[in-house]
């Protein structure tokens, strides 16, 4: 089972418009609501890649049981959230044929209390001689402590995913992934800012950046420079996600530092609010579990994003559609001097 911890969850509200303009009236053609957060997002691409995922992080409020009750219909996700005292947020993505425009509140606020039970959480989950805390429901107490399950299989990887709600800072986010280091699981991590960096310090097996984020954060001027600064702090792979140029990927080896890109055959338009998310699962799927070439996960990680473009709502994605897509996709080594 792969655990996907979320610091910031959220209720994804995803209206769909025919065209997008500012101050003006806008007729909403569906609307639909769905447990989010990047995480959470990852989670669901799991369930339908056919992997199981167990959800956690910190929850709370009425919009908080609506992600819970949410979750229970996605099969093959679990849920051990971490309670808190305020209310988790919600997310608006207005969607039309040419692109999407995203609202997202900042989310709760977390005690130092509900930080150390976020992480004696995780800790309990992935200690050894305890079995995952799954279930339909979610916990229903501030009581964080292993819990029966009828699912005892063992928590394999490990991803931290999305942005750092207030009261939890990049110390914390490293404390987060020493745990996993220190329970000899790999983790993944996709966040931004300073908290990028501190990842890459607590040596985090993967970083999954995109362009933006990845340049901001080092200061680089190319997505290749950027990743080596990345690893040169302690990470051991990035994979920086460059729009339609498809995704590059660098790891160091005794050799040196090997890198490839792979690229689309063409792009794709639609919704990207949850490619990432998909690129995620991927990498945790065959990268920290199944250990494959980083080429080939490149390849599938491209046609998996691209589908989840076209899907109308994050956490989803076209699994016929990336099948189709995948021989189309090219892998190129990158030269690193």
């Amino acid at each position: 089972m792969i655990l996907t911890l979320t610091p910031n969850p959220a209720l994804d509200l995803t209206y769909e418009v025919d065209t997008i303009a500012v101050f003006a009236e806008h007729r909403v053609r569906r609307v639909h609501a769905a447990p989010g957060g990047k995480g959470v997002n990852v989670a669901r691409v799991l369930a339908q890649l056919g992997r199981r995922a167990l959800c956690a992080g910190p929850l709370g409020g009425a919009t908080g049981e609506e992600i819970r009750d949410l979750l229970v219909a996605a099969d093959g996700v679990r849920q051990a959230w971490t309670p808190i005292s305020g209310s988790s947020r919600r997310t608006v993505t207005v969607v039309a044929p040419d692109g999407a425009t995203g609202f997202h509140e900042p989310g709760p606020a977390l005690s130092p209390a509900e930080c150390s039970q976020l992480k004696e959480g995780l800790r309990a989950q992935l200690s050894s001689d305890a079995a995952p805390q799954s279930s339909d429901t979610g916990p229903q107490s501030s009581d964080t402590s292993p819990q029966p399950s009828d699912d005892a299989r063992r928590i394999a990887a490990v991803t931290l995913s999305g942005s750092l709600p207030p009261g939890l800072d990049g110390d914390q986010l490293a404390g987060l992934v020493q745990a996993c280091r220190e329970h000899e699981r790999p983790v993944l991590v996709d966040t931004s800012g300073p908290a990028l960096l501190d990842a890459a310090r607590a040596g985090a097996d993967v970083l999954k950046p995109n362009l933006g984020e990845a340049l901001a954060a080092t200061g680089e001027d190319t997505p290749l420079a950027a990743a080596r600064a990345l690893l040169d702090l302690g990470a051991g792979t990035v994979v920086c996600s460059l729009g339609a140029d498809g995704m590059l990927g660098v790891h160091r080896t005794p050799a040196g530092d090997a890198a490839w890109q792979a690229v689309p055959a063409e792009a794709i338009s639609g919704n990207p609010t949850g490619a990432g998310d998909s690129v995620v699962a991927v990498l945790a799927a065959r990268l920290l579990m199944d250990a494959d070439p980083l080429p080939d996960v490149l390849r599938h990680a491209v046609a998996v994003s691209a589908s989840a473009v076209t899907c109308p709502v994050a956490g989803q994605i076209d699994v016929g559609l990336a099948t189709r897509l995948l021989p189309t996709v090219s892998i190129e080594e990158i030269p690193c001097p």
